[in-house]
């Protein structure tokens, strides 16, 4: 399928040009222009991001993964709940997930205490029962893309 392909194309590399997918998938790039333009208006595709390494920037920010438990409400289940918190800017993602938890969110602050606020805002929504907090260290990969260069790293030999 057409429209699938351009997006895995687009999802590897957002500022491909729509003649290198012509060319790529063998197809006129009115057509690329023409689906993308539709996929645009319809929501598949939502936003076009860039993936940064942001230590080498100098100010990397704080990014904490929390789980939520959530009591689910009667008539619209997780659906109203997660809307509120979506609706926070400091909420980067927001999955429903399966397990010991109802929602996994990644939030993201300038500081060890924003991130602790965020925490205590969201456990103050009505119907969030629980929360687990665990703070990101070091990323080495986002969205498929390896940060940095993993053989440059090192550190000294642990041995008994």
């Amino acid at each position: 399928m057409i429209e699938v392909d351009i997006l895995e194309l687009l999802k590897s590399n957002a500022r491909i040009s729509s003649k290198e997918i012509s060319d790529s998938l063998d197809i006129e790039e009115s057509l690329v222009k023409k689906t993308i333009s539709k996929l645009q208006k319809n929501g598949t595709i939502v936003r076009y991001t860039t993936i940064t390494n942001d230590e080498k920037l100098g100010k990397a920010k704080v990014r904490a993964l929390i789980e939520l438990t959530v009591r689910p409400e009667k008539k619209s289940g997780f659906d109203r709940i997660a809307k509120k918190i979506s609706e926070y800017p400091f909420v980067i993602d927001h999955y429903l997930i399966s397990g010991r938890y109802d929602f996994v969110l990644i939030v993201e602050g300038d500081t060890l205490h924003d991130i602790a606020n965020i925490v205590t805002e969201l456990a103050s929504i009505a119907h969030i029962t629980k929360t687990a907090t665990h703070f990101m260290l070091k990323k080495y990969k986002e969205m498929g893309a390896v940060i940095g260069d993993l053989e440059k790293e090192s550190r000294l030999i642990v041995s008994p």
